[in-house]
């Protein structure tokens, strides 16, 4: 048990080690290249001479043991720790328990997996073996906007590259094999070289399995109509996919490269409660002291591991994700392979996805532009000079945006991009504040026409209205979180029209003066009327 084993001392793990590693030499430490235990030991150091080949290794020379940097009491904590547990125990869990960094118990733990996967493979089934699939992976985010969702039953989402069968095979009061394969068919050549000849083979009615009756007894279940029946039941090998699920939800996310050891994991597993206590740690220290090679040597110098995949021709592919840079995300759009790339914050991708369009066009066709949540910025050409007119100055912190020669002068957030700019660019100034705000900067250079006094609120929008039309330029970007969008683009950019801001300066203190002004000497005599009424939402 793990208390067992940390109650021991460096000495007495290391001579427990030796037993486990020499064991099928006597105890006694055996040179492995000519096999003999005529040795030496340095007093020094724990190594061992051989005095034939003069040969010097160690108890954990050529094993998965090799070049470990932990203690003989802390391996050996990390394994009985592994064993102990019957579902799941994350590497996460273990190394905060033990003080060890999450990477070395991470490595660790994937090499006890192996040792599992590769003592499974030289195992043989007879008799009773029960045969099922389950696939794992290739979950495909839904979008957030319902009508935008896909349904991703159908292909291509569940047909992707991410996607993957586990194939498992139990004998009946035996062993559990299990294999990884694109589509549960491709495994049937491996599941035929590992059950005996005239054995009885239970499944469901997956297409793959039929082919196996002229060598087998093969005896299908139909899950639509009964999960077992007296003839066929494929419930034990079930039991393993629970497991599995389990598993997932426990580690959070399963690597795709190492699905084939983490099945192995969970096959493993489901046996040990039938053990004796101390039997599971016993068979990962025999394992583990075999003298091969660990396939996952060389982990942390960047040498990753490839999943081995069954193909239909009886062979095995390695497999391994794309690398993120480049990697061609498998959603089509348009007929069209969607780049991937790389989540930027909004602090760096606010410029991005934008959609630009003058007044004019806007106006005169109002659903080119979608009336759901975003941001929205208005841009005005220089001709007209206002902005220079009216006193504003470029601050080096706070650089000008200006798109196809037109200054940006405003942004907004909203629920409904359409209504809002229909507001701004042909309603009153009753609902916008930027038609107030240039209406007041007009008016305070003199530039608005003079009109009777019954006729001066419709001559004034109406004058506004075409000034708008001629010298505006309009940007869009639909999004979530759009007032965390809005604080962003106003932090980053120079606003001039946009009173209410955190970084307020000298300029805008004098557009608040001229809308008072404005506001006291010419909106105050218009009589009211009703404002037009613009769709504020998305319907």
């Amino acid at each position: 048990m793990p208390f067992d084993v940390w109650d021991w001392t460096e000495e007495e793990a290391r001579a427990q080690f030796a037993k486990f590693r020499w064991a099928e030499f006597g105890g006694r430490p055996t040179c492995q290249r000519c096999n003999t235990d005529a040795v030496n030991t340095f007093k020094c150091r724990r190594l061992y001479k051989c005095k034939k080949c003069h040969r010097q290794f160690s108890d954990t020379t050529d094993t998965p043991w090799a070049y470990r940097k932990l203690t003989f009491r802390k391996l050996m904590t990390i394994i009985s720790l592994f064993a102990d547990n019957m579902q799941a125990l994350t590497a996460r869990a273990i190394a905060r328990q033990m003080r060890l960094n999450y990477k070395t118990v991470l490595l660790w733990v994937h090499k006890l997996r192996e040792a599992i996967a590769h003592h499974a493979s030289l195992q043989k089934l007879g008799g009773e073996v029960e045969i099922d699939a389950s696939y794992h992976g290739g979950y495909v985010r839904p979008k957030n906007m319902k009508k935008t969702r896909k349904d991703l039953r159908k292909i291509p989402y569940r047909a992707n590259d991410r996607a993957f069968a586990v194939v498992g095979a139990r004998q009946r009061d035996g062993a559990i094999l299990t294999w990884v394969a694109k589509q549960e068919a491709h495994a049937r050549p491996f599941i035929c070289e590992v059950i005996e000849p005239g054995s009885k083979v239970f499944a469901d009615k997956a297409s793959g399995f039929k082919p196996m009756r002229g060598r087998f007894q093969v005896f299908q279940i139909n899950h639509n109509q009964a999960f077992y029946t007296p003839e066929a039941c494929t419930n034990a090998i079930e039991t393993l996919w629970a497991l599995m699920r389990v598993m997932g939800r426990t580690h959070r996310h399963i690597a795709q490269n190492y699905l084939d050891l983490y099945a192995a994991e969970a096959a493993w597993t489901l046996g040990k409660g039938k053990k004796p206590a101390g039997r599971a740690f016993t068979e990962l220290m025999t394992w583990m002291s075999k003298p091969r090679r660990s396939p996952l040597a060389g982990y942390f110098q960047g040498r990753k591991r490839f999943l081995p995949v069954c193909q239909p021709d009886g062979s095995v592919a390695q497999w391994k994700p794309a690398p993120r840079k480049g990697r061609i995300d498998f959603i089509k759009k348009g007929g069209k392979l969607i780049e991937f790339k790389p989540r930027q914050t909004r602090e760096k991708a606010w410029r991005e996805e934008w959609t630009f369009l003058s007044a004019d066009t806007f106006l005169a066709k109002p659903d080119a532009v979608p009336n759901g949540p975003g941001v929205y910025a208005l841009f005005a050409r220089d001709e007209t000079g206002l902005l220079a007119a009216s006193g504003f100055v470029e601050q080096p912190d706070l650089p000008l945006w200006v798109h196809d020669g037109a200054s940006h002068i405003y942004t907004g957030e909203t629920y409904g991009i359409r209504g809002r700019l229909l507001e701004h660019l042909a309603g009153t100034v009753r609902a916008s504040p930027l038609r107030e705000t240039l209406l007041a900067v007009q008016f305070d250079l003199g530039r608005l026409p003079a009109a009777p006094a019954q006729e001066e609120r419709a001559l004034l929008e109406g004058h506004l209205t075409g000034w708008m039309r001629e010298n505006v330029v309009i940007g869009f970007k639909s999004c979530g979180y759009v007032r965390d969008m809005e604080r962003i683009i106003l932090s980053a950019t120079a606003s001039p029209m946009n009173l209410v801001r955190p970084n307020a300066n000298d300029y805008t203190k004098g557009l608040h003066r001229r809308r008072r002004r404005f506001r006291d000497e010419v909106v105050s005599t218009w009589p009211e009327v009703a404002a037009p009424v613009f769709p504020r939402r998305r319907r």
